[in-house]
């Protein structure tokens, strides 16, 4: 029986989903699997094969039989031994999701020997990320209100420690030895949203269809990005650039959402992806996480045979 180390990562939104997809593929080669339930390591083999069935028993619309909990993407380094299942939890109102998958995970994590037998991997060690926008907050107060938020799961204690921020990084902060992690997507310095570290990089790699997309989407509607009201002002801006960034992706693919066309629209270079400073910051901070560090000590240890 072979032993994958696991990261579980709760995104805020399908659009961080598929950023994390390609910052994981540009900077840590982890690739992207379809794997069948039987694949993957135990217990999650176990977890996800019940969960279907108790969904599929229950009597539901189809518009709702889709959306129990299951990870949006699986990405997989055979290399590394190391496994990233990305999660869309549905926004800051819907921590329920992420609560009851933890809620059936973590007992299952602690007997997970007893579901290796039809699994070919099983999962040694398993860390957890919470990403959000920062929005109108201060990264401290998004720190407290995760660890609030996920403090317990079901009748158990989960986060027995205070987020602690990273030195050098003030939007990000970990406990627990950095098994646990919270990072909020905006500038360093600054209020905003993932969609104020992605602008920046189209306007590197595509410039000019930038400044397009601009003018017809300030041409055809009318966006209030200066008002007192901080709260809205933020969201008004983040929505701005997200139908900026919508309208982009329309040749390569027509009619597609926000998250499609950062995922599959090939818009930002590899090399303007990976050298952006503010996703060096989230990769550096990812890197700092028990299982990647581990993975790292284990890579050398190897190298060095």
């Amino acid at each position: 029986m072979e032993n994958i180390n696991a990261l579980l990562v709760f995104c805020e939104g399908p659009h961080d989903v598929a950023f994390c997809r390609l910052m994981f593929k540009y900077c840590f080669d982890i690739n992207q699997m379809n794997w069948k339930f039987s694949e993957y390591p135990a217990p999650f083999n176990q977890l996800f094969k019940t969960s279907m069935e108790n969904h599929a028993a229950k009597d539901m619309s189809l518009d709702m039989a889709h959306k129990f909990f299951l990870p949006d993407k699986t990405l997989y380094n055979e290399n590394r031994k190391l496994l990233i299942l990305l999660f869309n939890t549905g926004g800051k109102t819907k921590t329920d999701n992420p609560k009851n998958f933890l809620k059936d995970f973590l007992p299952l994590f602690e007997y997970r020997e007893s579901f290796s037998d039809d699994a070919k991997t099983i999962v040694n060690d398993c860390n957890y990320l919470f990403l959000y926008d920062r929005d109108h907050k201060q990264a401290s107060d998004v720190f407290s209100w995760c660890k609030n938020e996920f403090a317990q799961i079901g009748d158990d204690i989960f986060i027995e420690e205070n987020f602690i921020m990273d030195d050098g990084n003030n939007i990000a902060a970990s406990c627990m030895d950095k098994t646990i992690g919270v990072y909020v997507f905006s500038k360093s310095n600054s209020l905003g949203t993932l969609e104020d570290i992605l602008v920046p990089m189209l306007e590197s790699a595509q410039s000019k269809l930038v400044n397009k997309a601009e003018k017809f989407i300030d041409g055809a509607f009318i966006w209030k990005t200066e008002q007192d009201n901080v709260e809205k002002m933020v969201a008004e801006i983040a929505k701005r650039k997200k139908a900026i960034i919508t309208i982009m992706g329309q040749r390569k693919k027509p009619g597609s959402s926000m998250n499609v066309i950062i995922d599959q629209g090939k818009l930002i270079s590899t090399g303007i992806f990976t050298q952006n400073n503010d996703v060096k910051r989230f990769v550096d901070f990812v890197a700092s996480l028990a299982v990647l560090r581990t993975e790292e000590l284990t890579q050398n240890n190897r190298n060095h045979k």
